[in-house]
């Protein structure tokens, strides 16, 4: 037995771990992530050397990291773009020869918006994420980076100007690499100094569509909130919930139970018709609960019994705790009743009355026997919980909802909660079977 328990231990560990492990990897995975994060209208956590363009990502547009950047050799940075509040949001960069006697010119590296048309490209020529015309070329021939519409070559009185569009991992902004010298250099030299900076530049990555959209519902304002609070007021309500539907269950049971057992034997008087007066009413109640969505309890309970309060997560537990009361009741009444009735006449004949026999031998009898369908019925009540939401209660469920409303995108948050749910009953389950193995250890 202790080596099955101690395998489903494993097991249970293993799948934590495998969770853990792959927690950990998204969240290094977007330690470089192209999508930045901003806070306060600012953007926050921006390399010295990232270039930074804009694009729409679901139906926004948001600055991405779209590639890096550094001095060619010989070369150094002269300036990088800031916006207007002074956040280190850098747009472009611009290198100047470390000594313009040797080494003259500039260089101009920048995010370029694509639109088709513009004249700087071929006319119609469409800009497709990976693909180009051709490849920048080394002293070796060496491929080194896609890039579109060829050189643009430009001379003027004052310099010779090359330009080249260099891919990006979006569609809509490349990036523009332009070394620029003077008129009486030769051409040549122009276009050595653009490859210079071309193998300067490395290109972004976009992020897989899954890992956008985990970002974008869990990481992105730190969503994932929404879920750790909402797992708490779930488990919040459920213990209430499973505490109080005991205490229902068990008076019900009791009542039920010894109605049952000596109605048929009571002489008519007060006593008798006190108990099936009471008796009566828990027959109701059981009726009532089992036969009407627990939906609609909670709602009758929040917005008719209650409607003068708001207070969401109590009338939950209350609202659960007497549903799980009706089910519990006919679990510890089952219970009851499958106890010797030998128990109870030895009770009695030891001097106990009868509420002292049910309270010191059949009713922890009875709990005994029926422990592992009351903690069956602590998982249900788990994901009923569910439900909450109905009445503004922001369960599990509802966090997972929010974020839904919010990102617009369904699967990633309600794959998450249905995950929460599957591992919390996975452990609930494991920790039933082990309380069921305890229990047949002990009858040896």
């Amino acid at each position: 037995m202790k080596s099955k328990s101690r395998k489903g231990l494993k097991c249970l560990l293993a799948v934590a771990a495998v969770a853990v492990i792959a927690v950990i990897v998204y969240f290094t995975s977007f330690h470089n992530a192209d999508i930045l994060k901003i806070e306060n209208g600012k953007v926050k956590g921006i390399k010295p050397t990232w270039l930074v363009g804009t694009t729409v990502e679901n139906g926004q547009e948001t600055y991405v990291k779209i590639g890096d950047a550094s001095a060619p050799k010989d070369y150094k940075a002269v300036s990088g773009a800031e916006d207007t509040d002074g956040d280190p949001i850098t747009t472009n960069f611009v290198f100047v020869g470390k000594k313009p006697e040797q080494n003259p010119g500039t260089v101009t590296v920048e995010p370029y918006p694509w639109k088709p048309g513009v004249s700087e490209y071929d006319e119609g020529f469409l800009l497709e994420t990976g693909e180009g015309d051709g490849f920048t070329a080394d002293a070796s021939d060496g491929e080194l980076y896609k890039f579109y519409g060829g050189l643009r070559e430009v001379v003027t009185e004052e310099e010779r100007t090359s330009t080249v569009f260099l891919a990006s991992p979006y569609e809509d902004v490349c990036i523009k690499v332009t070394a620029s010298m003077p008129a009486d250099r030769e051409l040549d030299d122009v276009r050595t100094l653009l490859y210079a900076a071309v193998q300067k530049v490395t290109p972004g990555k976009q992020i897989s569509p899954l890992a956008a959209d985990f970002k974008l519902n869990f990481l992105d304002d730190s969503r994932w909130s929404y879920l750790l609070n909402g797992l708490l007021v779930t488990l919040e309500i459920t213990f209430a919930a499973v505490l109080l539907g005991v205490v229902i269950g068990v008076i019900v049971a009791t009542v039920r139970s010894t109605w049952d057992q000596n109605s048929e034997n009571m002489h008519k008087g007060p006593g008798r018709s006190i108990l099936g007066f009471f008796n009566g009413i828990c027959k109701i109640y059981l009726t009532v609960i089992r036969g009407t969505p627990v939906v609609i309890q909670l709602m009758i309970m929040y917005y008719i019994i209650f409607a003068s309060s708001r207070n969401g997560v109590l009338i939950a537990m209350l609202a659960f705790g007497i549903n799980s009361g009706a089910y519990v009741a006919e679990i510890i009444r089952g219970g009851i009743m499958s106890v010797d009735r030998g128990q109870l006449e030895a009770g009695r004949s030891l001097g106990f009355n009868y509420v002292q026999t049910m309270r010191h031998i059949i009713i922890p009898q009875a709990m005994k026997s029926v422990l592992p369908a009351l903690a069956n019925e602590f998982i249900v009540l788990l994901k009923e919980t569910s439900v909450s939401g109905y009445v503004a209660v922001k369960d599990l469920t509802k966090g997972g909802d929010i974020i839904r409303g919010v990102t617009y995108s369904a699967f990633m948050p309600l794959i998450a909660v249905a995950v929460i749910y599957l591992i919390m009953v996975m452990f609930f389950t494991w920790l039933v079977g082990k309380l069921e193995r305890r229990l047949r250890n002990s009858d040896h």
